[in-house]
């Protein structure tokens, strides 16, 4: 019911408005041969008055920022398998802002232990530090003919990162996002699914997997594989309401409307949330109710693509209950 978008496959990044007093900490991951770091899980925290807690991924550019902190100091630290961990003292109590050059060296202490990181977003993973450079290239031109809407390149892009490296988990699943993004869901099915094969805490791939099977009928698969990705971040906004149109289309309603008003809870604009609990007001035959959702859906996307029926529910709806005012 709602189609993915690219920000939605890349990053998961939401533009949030940002007070004036708040502070902000960014910087640049590198590894240590000089490569940008991408997809690193940073953590920052603040143990004193605030209790402060937050994490991050680097872009493919190996870039990072924390925005809307309080002005106060704080921990950041990266710790992952096979890595040496990074731990660093930051305080913004006075200039509110603050960068850092990380550079991330391999472990290479035969005794050392694997320390993955805590929290939904997987841990930091060798294998992408194992890339080799020419995939790598190839990678990024893929993105960057995606960002242009270049189909073809960004196919052939991806396809020669991923015969350079065929553990190339990123590579299989910004292909499946452009198959999926032009309805080629037969295509992008299996490209999501050898995205999570490889890298089994790859959130974004098991959404986007999700959201293919959805499109395809296949909603019992499309529980699976959104359940697994709601374990892995279960603050997705995007993760519970495309569930919640799993568990509809399965005629688990009852499952359905919690995730529903999840995802606005967590993305109030989350609009298509309000069709779905529309529908849930119309089986609880709460006419009022229905028409309040469907309402607040044509007011947060009047062009949206559930417009059309919608207004004309609304309509009905509305026709309904004034005749039921009027006195027999």
């Amino acid at each position: 019911m709602h189609r993915i978008s690219r920000s939605f496959a890349l990053a998961f990044l939401f533009a949030t408005s940002i007070p004036s007093w708040a502070g902000f900490i960014r910087g640049i991951v590198h590894y240590d041969d000089g490569r940008p770091a991408d997809h690193v899980i940073l953590r920052l925290r603040n143990d004193l008055v605030t209790a402060y807690q937050a994490e991050t991924s680097t872009d493919i550019q190996g870039r990072f920022d924390f925005d809307g902190l309080p002005n106060s100091t704080f921990h950041l630290t990266v710790e992952g398998q096979g890595f040496q961990a990074y731990d660093s003292f930051i305080d913004i109590s006075m200039s509110k802002m603050a960068y850092e050059m990380i550079t991330l060296r391999l472990d290479k202490d035969p005794d050392a232990k694997a320390v993955p990181p805590e929290g939904p977003k997987g841990e930091l993973n060798v294998r992408i530090a194992q890339t080799p450079p020419g995939a790598r290239k190839e990678f990024d031109l893929g993105t960057q003919s995606m960002q242009a809407n270049d189909v073809p390149g960004s196919l052939l892009h991806f396809q020669k990162a991923i015969d350079l490296y065929p553990s190339y988990a990123e590579a299989y699943q910004l292909m499946g996002v452009v198959n999926l993004e032009t309805g080629k869901f037969a295509d992008a099915e299996p490209q999501l699914a050898k995205a999570t094969e490889i890298e089994p805490k790859l959130t974004t791939a098991f959404f986007a997997l999700g959201i293919c099977r959805n499109q395809m009928a296949k909603y019992a698969d499309a529980e699976v594989a959104l359940a697994r990705g709601l374990e892995l971040d279960p603050n997705s906004p995007d993760g519970h309401y495309h569930i919640a149109e799993a568990y509809w289309n399965l005629g688990r309603f009852d499952d359905s409307e919690p995730h529903a008003r999840k995802s606005l809870e967590l993305k109030p604009d989350m609009a298509p949330a309000h069709v779905l609990l529309g529908n849930s007001m119309l089986r609880k035959r709460n006419a009022p109710g229905a028409l309040k959702e469907f309402k607040e859906y044509l007011r947060l996307a009047p062009q949206g693509e559930f417009a059309v029926g919608t207004r004309a529910a609304v309509e009905r709806l509305e026709k309904g209950l004034q005749q039921a005012k009027q006195p027999k």
